[in-house]
């Protein structure tokens, strides 16, 4: 873990993902990449004199409030590196640029926020961006959400496709560093797996062999998102994960009319893992 993006506008929200980040990799040597994006098109309301000197305005502020930032951020904590981005592109693309200009491993976000994330991460266009941005894992921090420790993390997967180390790399990477176990849990409504599902959980078992990993089939609740939302509850989870494929989670959450209730109204962090 060497990169991690946080889309920043100086909100509450993106405040709170940020002091998430922080105790999330408090002790380890990371640069943490702050984004502001301000503007996604000139207006065409405007003459373009007008509009060159309210974008020249907005990056003077802005460049005042992250100088003023990164500077409160390096007196706190001198083992994170940090570095603040602005950009006046569409949020997708500022992101796209930025996972491989600067090699991000992690992408950290709150799902709310005033300016450039307001239209970014919430509802049908925070899916959008889940499923623009396919290269690199995508941490959700709800709104509210504080860190706490956690001695696990949730992984569902019902075995239907293969697995790539690089694609779980974040989940190793994090069950290493939080010392934690990775809780695998499966969920359908058919009571055996096939055999070529027990193939790549034999698959997933090499992959996370020096870990430690517990396997668990959960009891079917009318709906894949009801049965891992009853789960999570019940074993007071504070970090789960999913991998973002086609027939994901996410195009179900929409299939039963509950993104808001399941997914981004969720009171646990999660992570988005890309299809590779």
């Amino acid at each position: 873990m060497k990169n991690i993006l946080i889309p920043y506008d100086f909100s509450e929200t993106a405040i709170n993902a940020l002091n998430y980040t922080k105790k999330l990799f408090k002790g380890t040597n990371v640069s943490i990449h702050l984004l502001d994006v301000y503007i996604t098109e000139k207006s065409h309301l405007v003459s373009e004199e007008k509009s060159d000197n309210w974008y020249n305005e907005m990056d003077n502020e802005i460049e005042e409030e992250s100088k003023y930032l990164l500077d409160i951020l390096t007196k706190e904590d001198t083992t994170f590196k940090y570095n603040f981005i602005i950009d006046s592109t569409s949020l997708t693309n500022a992101i796209k640029k930025v996972v491989s200009e600067k090699s991000i491993d992690l992408i950290i976000s709150g799902t709310k926020g005033a300016k450039s994330l307001t239209e970014t991460f919430i509802g049908t266009n925070t899916l959008k961006i889940i499923n623009t941005i396919n290269n690199c894992p995508i941490l959700i921090v709800p709104t509210t959400y504080k860190y706490k420790f956690f001695d696990k993390i949730v992984f569902s997967t019902n075995y239907k496709r293969s697995f790539k180390r690089d694609e779980l790399k974040i989940l190793l990477q994090l069950s290493i560093l939080k010392k934690c176990t990775i809780e695998i849990v499966n969920y359908s409504e058919e009571y055996t797996l096939n055999d070529k599902q027990r193939s790549y959980k034999v698959q997933l078992r090499e992959i996370f062999k020096n870990l430690s990993v517990t396997y668990k089939k959960l009891d079917w609740n009318d709906s894949e998102t009801n049965t891992l939302k009853s789960h999570l509850e019940k074993t007071a989870c504070e970090l789960f994960s999913l991998i973002n494929h086609k027939n994901n989670f996410f195009n179900s959450l929409l299939e039963e009319n509950v993104v808001k209730k399941a997914a981004f109204h969720s009171k646990v962090p999660f992570i988005i893992l890309p299809e590779l």
